[in-house]
């Protein structure tokens, strides 16, 4: 029987507790490009789910060969594409028919540029929030912690619903602006 610090995995393996940390947290920040990628490529959400469980797999034993610096979610998904890919193969030769590995790498392409397309715009977007002025910055700070409904955030700051909505609208808008501009100049 183990007891509370014995030191295993969910595989079963014996590890070391920060390493495991390190490993979940950068998985859960992956876990929806890693998603991503598998259904791009299978195209169906309960064989995605049964991929996404057998990358987790994968993931864990082969974590030993992921360099720590690099990029986890870019090495988590040429995994969970390699699992998608072999999946595919296997329904392909079941049925007869189904995408070329060729067709396959071009999905995995366009949806790899799409999740980096959307990290950089979260990362000049980051960059713009930074610009706002404090008051501002926090404010939508404020209004997105809460996780009650904007009239009870309106309610708590003594303001109407109706000026929290158009205030939320216009630094929305003011950060929409300045995310074009930045990626239309290049900087992003």
């Amino acid at each position: 029987m183990l007891g509370r610090h014995d030191n295993v995995n969910f595989l079963g393996r014996d590890l070391d507790e920060g390493r495991e940390a390190i490993f979940l947290r950068q998985l859960a920040a992956a876990y929806n490009d890693i998603y991503a990628s598998a259904l791009a490529i299978v195209g169906n959400g309960t064989d995605a789910d049964d991929i996404i469980q057998e990358v987790c797999v994968v993931l864990w034993k082969r974590y030993d060969d992921f360099e720590q610096g690099t990029n986890f979610t870019k090495w988590a998904c040429s995994v969970a594409f390699n699992v998608a890919k072999a999946f595919v193969r296997q329904q392909r030769r079941q049925r007869g028919y189904g995408l070329s590995d060729h067709a396959l790498a071009r999905v995995a392409q366009i949806q790899n540029a799409g999740s980096e397309l959307l990290e950089m715009q979260r990362e000049v977007l980051q960059r713009c929030i930074e610009k706002l002025p404090d008051e501002d910055r926090e404010f939508l700070f404020d209004c997105y912690r809460h996780s009650s409904t904007l009239a009870k955030f309106a309610r708590g700051i003594g303001m109407s619903l109706n000026t929290v909505y158009s205030k939320v609208k216009r630094l929305r808008r003011r950060l929409l602006e300045c995310v074009r501009r930045t990626i239309r100049r290049g900087e992003g």
